[in-house]
């Protein structure tokens, strides 16, 4: 299904979208879902934790008595780990404003379609396509035909409204018994969003996915026409001009969920990119613990660690019950 969205029309179910997917961080285990469910006075929580070692190898064969927990600093016991169980849906968010064009499209198109080969039988993938609007391209699916279909017949141009298209893919519904990748392709500057900056932090803490930003590198980054100007909105709405380049609120979004930035130069081959992004997810686990000892509402701050020498841990910072 095809449907163009105007920036104006993702701004106004933004929030309530949001409220609807805060439900989707808390989720029992695998082995005994069947619906969002809640037990009163506990909260059932899953979060995403990678775990690597000094060489950035996924650390394996971790057991829930190898992590701690914090759910708004008070300790938590982890009830059961899950590795490589869990399906995935991944949604591929790609910038075709005028900045993206002849080669770098051309590789983008070759890697979103090998990306969606290297899913499993169990994954699925969703395509949006954005510059000043956004398009909610292809809806989840294992078809890797109506995907290729999809992104070869993409052509680039127009400004680019990144920040709406966050938004739009932050809310966008989603299963709670699979695991959630949001990959955006972009050169992180916006033009034409209608959404506040500052919205897209309290939207990305009411959802379960992970938040990865694709981005060339300065010295890839294609030319810009003479005299173009980058401009940002401030919380009130003022546009305020910054240089081109990166905005700092994606490396914070990325952060927020446990996801990362991650910069690829001009040789870079973009589907080894993309191939990168989901086995570093894959390789993930998912914790499942029921809070206790902290108010059910609000806001939860989390802190995991491993116990495990040299090793390093990335996971989201918090969710909202």
């Amino acid at each position: 299904m095809t449907a163009a969205v105007r920036s104006t029309a993702a701004l106004a179910g933004t929030w309530m979208l949001a409220l609807a997917a805060g439900v989707a961080s808390h989720v029992e285990p695998p082995e005994t879902q069947q619906q969002p469910a809640f037990r009163a006075g506990v909260s059932g929580v899953a979060v995403d934790v990678s775990v690597r070692d000094r060489s950035r190898r996924p650390v394996m064969n971790l057991q829930a008595s190898d992590f701690e927990v914090l759910d708004n600093g008070v300790p938590q016991s982890v009830d059961s780990v899950s590795y490589g169980k869990l399906p995935i849906d991944v949604t591929v968010a790609l910038d075709v404003s005028y900045s993206v064009t002849g080669m770098l499209l051309e590789q983008l198109r070759r890697g979103v379609v090998q990306l969606m080969r290297d899913l499993t039988r169990q994954d699925r993938l969703k395509l949006i396509l954005f510059n000043m609007r956004v398009n909610r391209t292809v809806d989840f699916t294992a078809d890797v035909e109506v995907v290729e279909r999809a992104i070869r017949g993409a052509t680039a141009g127009g400004s680019t409204a990144l920040f709406d298209a966050i938004s739009v893919a932050l809310v966008s519904a989603s299963a709670p018994d699979r695991r959630q990748l949001i990959v955006f392709f972009t050169d992180g500057s916006d033009s034409t969003s209608v959404t506040a900056p500052a919205a897209l932090t309290p939207v990305a803490q009411r959802t379960r996915a992970t938040v990865t930003f694709v981005m060339p590198a300065p010295a890839a980054t294609l030319a810009r026409p003479s005299g173009s100007v980058t401009t940002i909105r401030s919380t009130s709405g003022t546009r305020l001009a910054r240089p081109p380049g990166p905005d700092p609120l994606l490396s914070a979004l990325a952060a927020e969920t446990g996801g990362s930035v991650l910069p690829v130069g001009g040789s870079t081959d973009l589907s080894e990119a993309f191939r990168r992004v989901l086995n570093d997810f894959r390789s993930a686990y998912v914790l499942y613990y029921n809070a206790r000892g902290v108010d059910r509402d609000g806001y939860h701050a989390i802190d995991v660690k491993v116990k495990r020498e040299g090793a390093t841990v990335q996971a989201r910072r918090g969710y909202w019950h």
